[in-house]
C-alpha cells in the first residue's frame, strides 16, 4: 500500500515537472541566443567583404583610377584570410588530433 502511494506520488511529481518544463520553453525567446550560437560557431570572415569591394571597384567602375585599389582590396582578402577566427568545428578536430596525440605517447 505504501509502495503504491510513493510510485503514484514519484508519477506525479514526474508529469508535473514534464508540464513545467514545457511551460518554461514555450515563454522563453530563444532568438537572441541562437544568434549569438551563430556568430560562434560561424564566426564573419572580414575578408570576404574586402573582397567584394575590391571586385566592385574593378567592376562596377571600370576606370583606372578605381582599378588600383581594388586590386589592392583583392588581394589584401587573400592575406586576410590567413588569419581568419577559428571555427567551433576546427577547435573540435584540433581538441580530437591533441587527444589521440597524447593517447599515442602514453607508456
Amino acid at each position: 500500500m505504501v509502495e503504491k502511494r510513493i510510485v503514484r506520488t514519484a508519477a506525479d511529481s514526474l508529469s508535473r515537472l514534464t508540464e513545467t518544463r514545457a511551460q518554461v520553453a514555450t515563454g522563453v525567446d530563444t532568438s537572441p541566443m541562437r544568434a549569438q550560437m551563430n556568430k560562434l560557431s560561424k564566426p564573419g570572415s572580414p575578408s570576404s567583404a574586402m573582397k567584394k569591394a575590391g571586385v566592385a571597384l574593378i567592376v562596377v567602375t571600370p576606370d583606372p583610377f578605381t582599378a588600383v585599389p581594388g586590386v589592392a582590396l583583392i588581394a589584401s582578402s587573400y592575406i586576410a584570410r590567413r588569419k581568419e577566427p577559428a571555427k567551433l568545428d576546427d577547435l573540435a578536430l584540433e581538441t580530437r588530433k591533441l587527444l589521440r596525440d597524447l593517447r599515442s605517447l602514453s607508456l
